[in-house]
């Protein structure tokens, strides 16, 4: 398997959570952000 997919894979995940976190305003769906960049 190349490692161009799961390394898109992991930014797509990183940016929607980078996302969440930056227009959230719900503590609970920050969190769950903070997860996906993990």
């Amino acid at each position: 398997m190349r490692p161009v997919i799961p390394l898109a894979t992991a930014a797509i995940l990183f940016g929607i959570g980078v996302y969440g976190v930056l227009r959230r305003r719900n503590a609970v769906l920050v969190l769950m952000s903070v997860e996906l960049m993990l």
